[in-house]
């Protein structure tokens, strides 16, 4: 069977016998399994009610009974809460100007937990068919500090779109208009900072977002913007998000052993999953893809994993009309503020900060590399011997053994002590803006994916110092991946539609840095407009094999390698 007909027919059938389930002898001792329904807590699917405090009385007792089994019958459950709803209506009132992410993506910022898990261990939510239909801006699911957490079938929209969504009714030289659905009334003072259209022609977005465009309300639903576009976008999809950053529809933060199976992910003001500073996720047959009638979906990345260990892993996903990367698996570049004897105090000055908005707190024992800023080359290593934080703040110092720089101020300090092997495979990627699979990180497999219509290049390996994002690669597989209609605008690496192994830094001359590269089998049909299908820079001991290559200008571009195999 073909990988496409795998993905689209294979029926994710969980059939869970929790009568009789057998307990491993381990975990006897700690919890005895039990099964319960969100219907014992007052929760009725499809009945119309708002089912907020049943639900949260559900989740409640999920986090104070270990080996708890909750099922979700089938069926759409109003989750809705006033907070949530003042900040969803305050944003699209204007209250929070022209960009919210400005106000509302800050470290500590206050946010509703729709289903908050925090502390559960040995806890399964098995929720095929079950919607969980949100009102007011929130994060769903919480999943913090927990052990052993699976999230089965559940599904993830939201009753109002955190987007308004529209076609284009008119295209002139300077402008274009767009007719959006009655769903909600356009205002003057509505954030629109930024606007992606769906290009038919390609099977994806558009190569080139509108962001901040100047715009004339025409009426309660229409609206005239200022930017070009060809005439062949007239009747074309249009997606206007009302914020960038928020909190995402799944949050994974310091657990461990956390599954992620069969869950639909429609819309969310934000990014689908963050996974930050954890251990172990595994995402199986995750979808972040539009709901019915509409064209797309999470407003920035479908996924998005920081200071993470242990293994990452996707198998059988399908993403589809996000914002941003399907994911991005990273640490972080600390700048180093001041050093006083051997204790280093750290700044992380990221745009965004982290994208779970608290702090990456390097932990005793952890290793962290002396990296020049201007090249991204390590300079060497020191280990944490003790970290100084206070909870509720971004501050961070860390008493560290090892020599560190004079001239401290040109170097970065990264924990690749927190770096997970990424595993992606058998998924699809059709249509976002900007990359497909986004890796920063060491031992990497990116197999037998599907990738069409990303705006940047498909998959793109390589630290980026402008987001403080690293690092280097080391063993990193690519191999076997279809690549179509890639890389012919925002987030393209170096023209390149298909496959970037790059580093972002100011001064990247005669630097090797990636080391193991393997990129082998893939196909990467590009068109004329792309520099090459496959870029390779900054590299040693890097293998390119029996790659075919169409429409390019060229197959393979290389710069600064060594070591390198062409077959």
């Amino acid at each position: 069977m073909n990988l496409v007909k795998w993905i689209f027919c294979t029926v994710a059938v969980a059939v869970v016998d929790v009568a009789q389930a057998v307990q491993k002898p381990e975990d006897t001792a700690r919890f005895r399994e039990q099964v319960v329904s969100v219907t014992d807590f007052g929760a009725i699917p499809n009945d119309g009610k708002d089912d907020t405090r049943a639900l949260r009385r559900a989740a409640e007792y999920c986090r104070t009974h270990a080996g708890t089994t909750l099922v979700m019958p089938a069926g759409v459950y109003r989750l809705r809460d006033a907070e949530a709803e003042r900040l969803e209506e305050e944003v699209l009132s204007g209250k929070m100007g022209p960009n919210p992410e400005s106000e509302i993506f800050r470290p500590y910022y206050p946010y509703v937990r729709g289903l908050d898990f925090s502390g559960s261990e040995g806890v399964t939510v098995e929720a095929q068919g079950a919607v969980l239909l949100c009102e007011g801006w929130m994060e769903p699911v919480s999943i913090v500090d927990s052990r052993n957490f699976t999230l089965r079938g559940l599904t993830i929209d939201y009753l109002r779109k955190p987007f308004s969504e529209g076609v284009v009714t008119d295209v002139d030289e300077e402008s274009f208009t767009v007719r959006f659905r009655p769903e909600r009334k356009i205002t003057a003072e509505m954030p629109f900072p930024r606007l992606m259209l769906w290009d038919d022609t390609i099977g994806g977005i558009y190569r080139d977002p509108f962001y901040f465009a100047e715009r004339t309300v025409l009426d309660d639903h229409s609206v005239r913007f200022k930017g070009r576009l060809p005439a062949r976008m007239v009747g074309a999809a249009v997606a206007a998000p009302h914020s960038f950053h928020f909190r995402p529809a799944i949050l994974i933060l310091r657990s461990e052993q956390t599954r992620i199976e069969g869950v639909t992910i429609h819309s969310q003001p934000g990014m689908g999953i963050v996974g930050f500073d954890s251990r172990d996720v595994s995402v199986v047959r995750l979808s972040v893809i539009p709901a019915d009638g509409y064209t797309f979906s999470t407003n920035t990345d479908a996924t998005h994993f920081a200071c993470c260990e242990g293994i990452v892993s996707f198998d059988g996903c399908l993403f589809r009309g996000q914002g941003d990367d399907a994911t991005n698996v990273h640490g972080y570049y600390h700048d180093i503020t001041s050093v006083k004897g051997d204790t280093v105090a750290l700044e992380l000055r990221a745009p965004t900060f982290t994208h779970a908005q608290v702090p990456d707190v390097p932990r005793v024992g952890d290793r962290m590399e002396v990296v020049r800023i201007s090249t991204l080359v390590p300079e060497g290593e020191v280990e944490v011997m003790d970290v100084f934080h206070q909870e509720g703040t971004v501050d961070v110092k860390v008493r560290v053994r090892g020599t560190l720089p004079e001239k401290f101020g040109d170097y970065y300090l990264f924990n690749v002590s927190k770096l997970p092997r990424l595993e992606f495979r058998r998924s699809i990627v059709w249509g976002n803006l900007a990359r497909g699979v986004l890796s920063k990180t060491r031992g990497v497999c990116i197999e037998d994916n599907i990738f069409r219509g990303c705006t940047g290049t498909a998959i793109h390996v390589g630290a980026e110092s402008e987001w403080k994002e690293g690092t280097h690669a080391k063993d990193v597989t690519i191999a076997r991946n279809v690549i179509v209609g890639c890389g012919l605008g925002a987030g393209c690496q170096y023209g390149a539609s298909g496959i970037a192994v790059v580093i972002g830094a100011p001064d990247t001359e005669q630097t090797l840095l990636h080391d193991g590269i393997r990129i082998e089998g893939n196909t990467i049909v590009g068109t004329s407009e792309n520099e090459c299908g496959i870029v390779v820079r900054n590299a040693g001991n890097v293998s390119l094999r029996n790659n075919r290559v169409e429409g390019c200008r060229s197959a393979v571009q290389t710069v600064s390698t060594e070591h390198l195999s062409v077959e």
